[in-house]
């Protein structure tokens, strides 16, 4: 049986989340094809809530930002999708995914015991000592109703020994950190706790969330090369700008501002 019941996961919650956070909220699969895609479905259905959750011991088609595709270790890690309803402004939508770094990274961060922080890698990856951790992917539906999905898979229990070879040496978990397990629903309960508490209030008042990620930047003052739709930046990471965009130091051609990128590179 999965440790990642409602009641295991909400036993730490407080009551005013739990008002927001209820059972009809929580769906644990034993695998699927794609926590992200199972509740965008619901979205689109008109059946979806504010704060509904999708989480799966295993999922065949977990995707990155670039479409990537990865399969981790049934019951090891947290593979989960949230809904969030979005509301106006709509200016301050392409905040979120680092709302949701800041909510993600804090609850880690909360239960961990080693020296040091976490390093934020914008746009969407928590790395500890430039080993990736965790990723973030949100995707947006505005039919029939505005909602963002924010998809995350946290590396919790995986030893490394159950990466790929090629990946072991480029990302690391919770336990590899710690030499010991941590309990997912534990875990999964600080997270819900942090978005409901968080958004949509930090999307506006935003100083707290880039204070956090500029601090724990892994690009700043690192040469990086930055590939976006409009193609390819070469500078200094020059820290983020007022809505979460990179900032990068072209030398010569000046700063240049970036939203969005299909992929960063730093060395």
């Amino acid at each position: 049986m999965s440790d990642l019941t409602y009641e295991s996961v909400s036993a730490a919650l407080s009551e005013s989340v739990k008002e927001q956070f209820t059972t009809e909220h929580f769906l644990h699969l034993e695998e699927t094809g794609s926590t992200s895609d199972d509740l965008l479905n619901r979205i689109r259905s008109g059946t979806a809530k504010h704060l509904d959750l999708i989480v799966a011991d295993l999922q065949h088609q977990g995707r990155g930002r670039r479409g990537d595709r990865w399969e981790a270790s049934s019951g090891r890690n947290l593979l989960f999708s949230i809904a969030l309803k979005l509301e106006e402004p709509k200016e301050t939508w392409c905040r979120l995914p680092h709302l949701a770094a800041y909510v993600l990274g804090s609850s880690v961060e909360s239960v961990l015991t080693v020296e040091g922080q976490l390093q934020a890698k914008w746009p969407n990856d928590l790395l500890y000592e430039e080993k990736k951790l965790a990723g973030i992917l949100v995707e947006t539906v505005l039919v029939p109703e505005p909602f963002a999905v924010v998809g995350i898979g946290l590396n919790v229990n995986m030893r490394a020994d159950e990466f790929p070879v090629e990946l072991r040496e480029i990302a690391t978990t919770i336990y590899e950190l710690e030499r010991c397990e941590s309990s997912r629903s534990f875990l999964l309960g600080e997270i819900v706790s942090g978005f409901a508490n968080s958004y949509p209030n930090m999307l506006t008042n935003f100083g707290e969330v880039l204070d956090w990620l500029e601090v724990r930047s892994v690009l700043s003052g690192r040469q990086i090369e930055v590939v976006t739709t409009e193609g390819i930046v070469h500078g200094i990471g020059h820290g983020l700008g007022n809505d979460g965009e990179l900032i990068v130091d072209q030398g010569d051609s000046g700063l240049k501002s970036i939203l969005s990128a299909e992929r960063v590179l730093f060395r």
